[in-house]
């Protein structure tokens, strides 16, 4: 019996269809044989970076970024209120320029004074010893004399006795006494020389202890020059210290990214090193796929691989299988299976699996995104 045109074409459609779902099936069949597909996809990253204020804590008066805005390298993020700051670097640099005001006047002085001391301390010393000399040598002329007075006190006694005897005449004798009589006087003269010179003596000995006392209080106001040195030396560390410490009053970013996180806000007050960023580099995102073990077959470092991201249907992303990592993820769980008694479900566990980006403009991508991965497999 003959099939009505109807039924023809019906039956035609129906071994079409067939025909279809088998290819396509066979398709599947290859394109999985060929591709490790799977969706336990993410977009992850080996570097956020938490940033907060170094070394400085206070309220938060500005905040330039969101979640998700670009920042630049050195582009400010955030400040806090610097007046306590500021005020501390006023406080210190007035009291550097005291001191550095009192050290001029003092070093004025001590230039003006110091060589006039040690002029006044060496004629000291000259005077001393030229003094000493000259009472040394009036001695030794008191001492010669002392010897002559003898010899002629000596001469005038013989001389007396022989004009008593009548051997010499009187005149004689008048003459050795007054050579004694001279002699004598000369030697009183000598004894309040040195009478004097020991007065003038001591006067010079006293004016070199006083000058040796005023160059002492010179080594004094040179010890204070010293410690006004130490002083403003360690003024200047710690005004720049200060002004480092209020330019970190500005939170800079430290590198070209995007803004993960903003864990503060506008009148938050925040302590040294709480985060008020996170920062994400693009450059080190990557796609980190958790690979069921039985789809590795043929997934090895440097496969190529397509990548399909949910929020983004309509970016196209390539990229190259990096690195197989040599634990599962069940070995890092908050509570991993225990499997020392021998008594546990067996699952299939997946492998994680790094994926680098190759093409797709990354600076759309946000950590924690999923998606859909074909890795090609090598035969």
């Amino acid at each position: 019996m003959a099939l009505s045109g109807t039924k023809r074409l019906v039956l035609a459609a129906l071994v079409l269809m067939t025909v279809a779902v088998l290819v396509y099936g066979g398709w599947m069949i290859k394109h999985h044989m060929d591709y490790a597909i799977t969706n336990a996809v993410f977009v992850d990253t080996e570097s956020i970076t938490n940033i907060g204020f170094n070394r400085v804590a206070g309220r938060i008066v500005e905040m330039t970024k969101r979640e998700g805005d670009e920042v630049k390298e050195g582009e400010v993020l955030a400040k806090i209120d610097p007046t306590d700051y500021r005020l501390l670097v006023e406080r210190v640099r007035k009291e550097l320029a005291a001191l550095k005001k009192q050290r001029e006047a003092l070093k004025t002085t001590l230039d003006r004074i110091d060589p006039q001391l040690h002029l006044k301390v060496d004629k000291a010393k000259s005077a001393v010893k030229a003094i000493a000399g000259e009472i040394d040598a009036v001695f030794l002329e008191l001492k010669a004399l002392e010897t002559q007075i003898s010899q002629i006190r000596r001469d005038r006694k013989r001389f007396l006795s022989l004009y008593e005897k009548g051997a010499v005449s009187k005149r004689k004798y008048e003459l050795a006494d007054t050579e004694l009589k001279i002699a004598l006087r000369k030697r009183d003269a000598l004894k309040e020389r040195i009478r004097v010179l020991k007065i003038k003596l001591d006067a010079a000995r006293k004016d070199l202890k006083l000058a040796l006392q005023d160059l002492k209080r010179i080594d004094e106001t040179k010890k204070k020059l010293a410690s006004l040195d130490e002083k403003i030396a360690a003024l200047k560390v710690q005004l720049k210290d200060l002004k480092r410490q209020l330019d970190y009053c500005t939170l800079k970013s430290p590198m070209v990214g995007r803004v993960a996180k903003k864990y503060v806000n506008v009148g938050d007050v925040v302590a040294p090193g709480i985060p008020v960023y996170a920062l994400v580099d693009p450059k080190d995102i990557f796609i980190l796929v958790l690979l069921e073990e039985t789809k590795l077959r043929g997934v090895e470092p440097g496969c190529p691989a397509k990548i399909r991201i949910d929020a983004l249907p309509d970016e196209e992303y390539e990229g190259v299988v990096e690195k197989i990592l040599p634990t599962s993820a069940a070995k890092f769980a908050l509570v991993p299976r225990d499997i020392s008694a021998g008594e546990f479900t067996k699952v299939v566990q997946r492998i994680p699996v790094k994926v680098r980006i190759t093409k797709g403009d990354v600076d759309k991508l946000v950590v924690g995104m999923g998606g859909e991965i074909e890795i090609k497999r090598r035969k």
